[in-house]
C-alpha cells in the first residue's frame, strides 16, 4: 500500500473516531436466543432481530441438521447454472402463501432483494420513497438509473400522493415503503399507501423484513395488520430476522417473477442459498403458520418492556407491540457510553448513530424476543433504567 493510500485510510479512521461514528465488530455467540456471549460474559440479548426465537426451535434446526447431512454444505452454483435445489420451490409457494401473493423468488438476502428488485423496476422511472427507508432501497435506487426518486416525509400518506400526482403522467412510478420501520419501530400507513397507489397509477413495493413474524394476529406482516393482504404488487420478505434462518424472498405476480429470474442480477451472479439454510427457513416458516401464539408471546414481551419504561418515564417511538423499542438520546458519543453501560449491567443493546439515523438523533435500538421471559424483560427495563442518564426521560 502506498503512502498516499495510508495517510487517506488513517484520516478517514480518525474522524470517525472523533464523530463519534467508528463501528467496531463485537465477538458474541447465542446458543438460546434470549443471552448472547460476549469477552466470557453471558449477557440478555436486546439487540437481536430474532423476534420469535426461532433460530433456535427444534424443528428448525432438526430440518436445517437433515438437509446439511443429506446435500452437504453448499448450493455450489448459482440457481440458474446448478444450484436450484427443489427446497427453493417448496419455500417460494409458502412464502407467496404467507403474504398472499401468487409466487415468490427466493434470493441470498433482504439487501440484495432490495438492490436488485429496484435495479429492474426503478430503471427510467419515478420512484417514491419514504424518507426513512432502508439503506438497500436507498442504494437501489441509486445504482438503477431511475428518471427521478423523490422522498416524502416518513410514514406520511398524503406526502406519497402528493409525490405521486407530481410525478409525469406518461412515467412508470414505483412506491416503494418499508412495512415495519426498523430503527424507529413504527408502522407504515399500508392501507393509506396500498389507495394511492391504486389513484397514482404506480406499483407498490412493500418491505415486510422487520414485520414478518411480527405484525398482524398471525404475523403475516404490516399487510396483514393493516387488512391488505395481497394488496401490494410486490412484496420483500427475509428469513434472517423473525424466522430465524438467512436470506430472503421477493413475492409478485408469476410475470414479474419470470423477468427477475432472467434480470435479478443479485441472484443470478450470486452462489444460491445453501439447502440446510433452506431448510431452516421452510421449517420456520410452517412453524409461525402452526404456532400464532408465538406473535401474542412476543406482543406481551413488547408491551411488557414498553410499559415498564414508559412507567419510568422514558419517551418512546413505535407501535405498542413492536418488539423494536428505540430510545433517542441524541448524541453519538453519550449512545455509545450509555451501551457500554447497559453492557456492563449484563445487558446487550444496539447503539444507532448516523447515517443509520438522522444526525443528533443517535439511539438505543431495544428489542425483544418470544424467547424471552417476563423475569428477563424485566431486567432489561432495569438496567436501562439505572444507565440512561434521567435527561432523556419525558
Amino acid at each position: 500500500m502506498t503512502d498516499l493510500w495510508s495517510s487517506w485510510i488513517g484520516g478517514e479512521l480518525r474522524a470517525l473516531d472523533a464523530a463519534g461514528l467508528a463501528r467496531r465488530h463485537l465477538v458474541a455467540a447465542s446458543t438460546d436466543g434470549r443471552t448472547v456471549r460476549v469477552s466470557g460474559r453471558e449477557l440478555l440479548l436486546a439487540a437481536g432481530n430474532g423476534y420469535l426465537g426461532l433460530a433456535h426451535d427444534p424443528d428448525v434446526r432438526d430440518a436445517a441438521r437433515e438437509a446439511l447431512a443429506a446435500c452437504g454444505t453448499s448450493a455450489l452454483a448459482s440457481r440458474l447454472v446448478a444450484g436450484d435445489h427443489p427446497l427453493h420451490h417448496h419455500l417460494e409457494q409458502e412464502c407467496a402463501d404467507l403474504v398472499g401473493m401468487p409466487c415468490a423468488l427466493v434470493v441470498g438476502s433482504g439487501y440484495l432483494a432490495n438492490l436488485g428488485l429496484l435495479q429492474v423496476l426503478a430503471r427510467d422511472a419515478t420512484v417514491v420513497s419514504d424518507q426513512l427507508n432502508h439503506a438497500s432501497i436507498v442504494d437501489g435506487c441509486r445504482i438503477a438509473g431511475p428518471r427521478a426518486v423523490r422522498r416524502y416525509r416518513h410514514a406520511d400518506a398524503d406526502a406519497a400522493t402528493a409525490e405521486l400526482a407530481a410525478a409525469a403522467p406518461s412515467d412508470r412510478t414505483l412506491l416503494v415503503s418499508e412495512s415495519l420501520f426498523s430503527v424507529d419501530g413504527d408502522l407504515a400507513p399500508l392501507a393509506a399507501l396500498c389507495r394511492a397507489a391504486v389513484g397514482g397509477g404506480a406499483l407498490l413495493v412493500v418491505d415486510e423484513a422487520h414485520a414478518l413474524g411480527v405484525a398482524g394476529p398471525t404475523g403475516r406482516g404490516g399487510l396483514e395488520l393493516a387488512n391488505r393482504l395481497g394488496a401490494a404488487d410486490v412484496v420483500v420478505g427475509t428469513f434472517g430476522k423473525a424466522l430465524g434462518s438467512y436470506g430472503a424472498f421477493v413475492a409478485c405476480s408469476p410475470e414479474l417473477r419470470a423477468l427477475l429470474v432472467t434480470r435479478l442480477r443479485t441472484g443470478i451472479y450470486s452462489t444460491a442459498l445453501p439447502p440446510a439454510v433452506l431448510a431452516a427457513a421452510l421449517a420456520a416458516v410452517r412453524k409461525l403458520r402452526r404456532t400464532p401464539e408465538l406473535v401474542q408471546r412476543l406482543h406481551e414481551r413488547a408491551e411488557q418492556l414498553r410499559g415498564a419504561l414508559q412507567a419510568a418515564g422514558y419517551r418512546l417511538l413505535g407501535e405498542s407491540w413492536s418488539p423494536v423499542v428505540p430510545l433517542v438520546v441524541g448524541d453519538n458519543e453519550a449512545t455509545l457510553a450509555a451501551a457500554l453501560r447497559l453492557r456492563e449491567a449484563g445487558v446487550l443493546v444496539g447503539a444507532m448513530r448516523p447515517p443509520t439515523v438522522p444526525p443528533g438523533t443517535a439511539r438505543l435500538r431495544l428489542s425483544v424476543s418470544a424467547a424471552h421471559s417476563p423475569e428477563d424483560v424485566a431486567r432489561i427495563a432495569e438496567a436501562v433504567r439505572r444507565c440512561v442518564p434521567q435527561e432523556h426521560p419525558r
